[in-house]
């Protein structure tokens, strides 16, 4: 009998600490989450670059779209989000939204730094002193 509420005392201390967020898992979902929202960014800006922006009038719209969900890039964009969706869905399945949500705050750094490297976009001081304090505040909320 002890050795089975041992058992389960060790089963339960374990789960406990999953889903505090500090099992080894729960990081891998997070970080899938974010490859794949950072990925489907920049699929989902780069197909943008060819069909444009949204038209202004309605009769334009109809052919925006299908010239939008036409476009591979943004279709694979898409996918990706929808990837992303599933490692997040696992990933609160095992911890605290409060402690997984912080860790989001890495697609905007991210996607921050390859903008300058993938569209060679110019990215001001101010946004990249923006990236540091969220990382600051990122590393103050997994503590």
């Amino acid at each position: 009998m002890m050795l089975h509420e041992e058992k389960m005392n060790t089963k339960n201390k374990q789960e406990e600490k999953s889903r505090d967020g500090h099992g080894m898992t729960v990081y891998i979902f997070i970080g899938l989450t974010i490859l794949f929202t950072v990925c489907g960014q920049l699929l989902v800006k780069s197909a943008s670059n060819t069909f444009g922006p949204f038209p202004k009038d309605l009769s334009g719209v109809a052919q925006f779209l299908i010239k939008a969900f036409t476009n591979i890039k943004l279709l694979a964009g898409l996918f990706f989000a929808v990837i992303a969706s599933i490692m997040w869905m696992n990933a609160l399945s095992l911890s605290d939204i409060s402690f997984a949500y912080p860790f989001m705050a890495l697609a905007i750094v991210l996607v921050l730094a390859l903008s300058p490297l993938v569209f060679k976009e110019f990215v001001p001081w101010t946004r990249w002193l923006g990236v540091i304090v969220v990382c600051i505040g990122l590393w103050i909320a997994s503590r």
